[in-house]
């Protein structure tokens, strides 16, 4: 959650004091007719249905006091941006201020007239324009246009814009073009082939080697990790070949687990692959977490050890999730990857977006048919990959950030005919026909749709075949032995939610599965009265950076040969590390979790619990990220209903990345 501590960190709002209005109702005598039916406090109201939090109305009364009283359209200016972030909006849109508030209950709140909001704005000590906290920060609120940024998230942006600009335009010339041809050839024996869709993997292992950042992009099972350890190994040899001191590479991710299973990915293609044993001695096989990675600090939790004057020891730098991966973060992370270092960020843009606010590799990463300059195309052509005409030939010019991203489209995992991969698509391209197509008849056997009563109100309703497949599916996992037998074990299985609470939420849904495994006998009954025991499977839902522990990642408590319990997690080397119950952050059963917390994880087979109702929790981005959590079967519960509207629902944030990095 924003703190009002954070939203100060970056620009105390250093303005000189304004005259207090009369009442904070005066704001109602300002509205235009429309708004007439919103009488009382604005605030207050406001916080009544929901279209504001209590951390918004607490930061603009707080902010409104510091600065000495304000206009209350201002004061409503404060908040609103607050609850734009809040919502993972970066900036508050003025003239269509309904996009703060996606809840239910919500939508009907009335907001005051665009050009008299944006004139009290402009006429405020507190507001600064873009060129005056360009020039001279210290405003809490930057108006630019009609976009009212809090000065933290414009300062964000405005880092981002400038260090990702900055590195898009360059490239390496520090690269032995014969070495990286024969790398290459080496690597990937056959040439991307033309498509369609493009097979790009050679093409992004080359860019990775020649720019000073490239994006690559793609959905599970297209080579990511591949291309990855690739690029390591080019480097290796590029500084051998040059003879250079050996290269030093950083791998991290934003969460634990996306972390180990990044490490887990690069030791199974370090087995696969023919690496030269020189070559492999200098590959790093561990990740670690982003904020591990900076430098986090417990007595500064918004700075960073690692910044613009203390770069990271490293001369390159790959991220992955990068779809998890907010704003702020970027931001920091950009400040701190030593100028002459290579940055490698990859992800699924088409899976659900960062908790915080920003969607920062959907925007970076552009439209699909974006292409790229000529002269990028030549350069990779030289060293042996060449692009298809449809990538290399754009139909109009690009801008520099077009070259620095290769999207990967070709799935090792999900095949053509694969009723997966199929699936994943038809939800991709907003084909709802398509998509229930698939659900209603997967002959391949790896999709199943389990069609719900609209009117379910409980897990009681749930159909007895999937109740009873539920507790299958974990009856052996809570019965396995070992670490990292155990931990396997749960990541055959997983029940995904797209609510937390609610109706079929994951909650509730545990609940479910742990009265059934009480009740045969499959587990303790200390179980259900919340008490630790063996083959309980735990979800971490805090960050605890002491303990290297972050929101989301999964462990397994299991008996000691004395009896004692322990809580075992993957570690970022590979194996596994315990730890006792009593020193785990804030953690819960996780029989079943929410779609968001299941990214950056991978399950042989998933069930996929939908509510009886449409939400606006539910969009395309959560449908599609929890079905290709998948790596084998998925099974897909809920109704006709729900599932078009989900398909027809996009994850819309305000941002103004996307423009300035494409169309300006």
């Amino acid at each position: 959650m924003t703190t009002q501590r954070d939203l100060f960190a970056a620009a105390p709002p250093a303005v000189p004091p304004v005259a207090q209005p009369e009442d904070v109702g005066a704001l109602d005598r300002r509205w235009s007719p429309r708004d007439a039916a919103s009488p009382g406090d604005p605030l207050a109201a406001r916080r009544a249905t929901r279209a504001l939090r209590d951390v918004d109305v607490h930061f603009a009364r707080a902010a409104a006091r510091l600065a000495g009283g304000v206009d209350p359209l201002v004061l409503l200016g404060l908040a609103a941006a607050s609850r734009a972030s809040g919502d993972g909006h970066v900036y508050a849109e003025l003239d269509a201020p309904e996009r703060l508030v996606r809840l239910e209950g919500a939508a009907a709140v009335a907001w005051p007239d665009p050009a008299a909001w944006r004139a009290a704005l402009e006429a405020s000590p507190v507001v600064a324009t873009a060129r005056e906290a360009a020039e001279s920060p210290g405003c809490p609120l930057v108006l630019d246009g009609h976009r009212l940024y809090l000065a933290r998230y414009w300062g964000y942006q405005r880092r981002l814009l400038a260090a990702g600009g900055a590195r898009a335009a360059l490239q390496r010339a520090d690269v032995d073009r014969a070495a990286l041809a024969a790398g290459l050839a080496r690597y990937f024996p056959e040439a991307d082939r033309a498509g369609p869709p493009p097979d790009l993997q050679r093409a992004a292992a080359a860019a990775a080697v020649l720019r000073a950042l490239v994006r690559v992009t793609g959905g599970p099972g297209t080579g990511k990790t591949t291309t990855v350890l690739d690029v390591r190994d080019h480097l290796v040899e590029q500084a051998r070949a040059l003879g250079l001191a050996p290269v030093l590479i950083a791998l991290a991710a934003p969460t634990g687990k996306a972390a180990a299973r990044m490490g887990d990915a690069i030791a199974r293609e370090l087995a696969r692959l023919a690496v030269p044993a020189d070559v492999a001695a200098a590959i790093p096989r561990a990740a670690t977490t982003l904020h591990r990675l900076l430098g986090w600090q417990p007595h500064q939790p918004t700075r960073f050890r690692h910044d613009a004057a203390r770069p990271l020891p490293a001369d390159v730098v790959v991220v992955d999730e990068g779809s998890m991966v907010d704003l702020a973060l970027m931001a920091k992370l950009l400040d701190a990857v030593p100028e002459g270092a290579r940055l490698v960020l990859l992800g699924d843009r088409d899976q659900l977006v960062s908790v915080e606010a920003g969607t920062i590799l959907a925007d970076v990463c552009g439209d699909d048919d974006a292409g790229c300059s000529p002269a990028w195309a030549e350069r990779l052509a030289a060293v042996g990959a060449p692009l298809s005409p449809a990538v290399a030939t754009p139909a109009a010019p690009t801008p520099a950030v077009a070259d620095c991203v290769v999207r990967l489209r070709v799935s090792r995992r999900f095949t053509a005919d694969g009723g997966i991969g199929a699936l994943a698509r038809a939800v991709n391209a907003g084909d709802a026909d398509a998509a229930l197509a698939v659900l209603r008849r997967d002959p391949t056997g790896q999709v199943t749709w389990l069609p719900l009563d609209a009117a379910a109100a409980d897990v009681r309703a749930l159909p007895a075949a999937l109740r009873e497949g539920l507790v299958a599916g974990y009856r052996r996992a809570v019965r396995v032995d070992g670490p990292k037998a155990a931990l396997a074990a749960f990541d055959a299985f997983r029940v995904l939610a797209a609510h937390r609470e609610r109706t079929f939420g994951a909650q509730g849904l545990n609940a479910a599965v742990v009265d059934a495994l009480v009740r045969e006998r499959t587990v303790p009954r200390e179980a259900a009265g919340g008490r630790w025991w063996p083959g309980q499977p735990v979800m971490v839902t805090e960050n605890d950076h002491a303990q290297e522990l972050y929101n989301g990642d999964v462990g397994v408590v299991l008996s000691e040969p004395g009896g004692a319990l322990r809580v075992w997690f993957r570690a970022a080397d590979g194996g596994v590390r315990g730890l006792a119950p009593a020193r785990l952050p804030a953690h819960e059963t996780v029989f079943a979790m929410t779609v968001h917390k299941s990214q950056g994880s991978e399950f042989d087979e998933v069930v996929l619990v939908l509510p009886p109702r449409p939400s606006p929790v539910l969009t395309r981005e959560l449908l599609y990220t929890g079905v290709t959590r998948a790596r084998q079967r998925v099974t897909v519960v809920g109704t006709e209903e729900v599932l078009r509207a989900a398909i027809a629902e996009r994850v819309q944030r305000a941002s103004g990345l996307r423009e300035a990095l494409w169309e300006n």
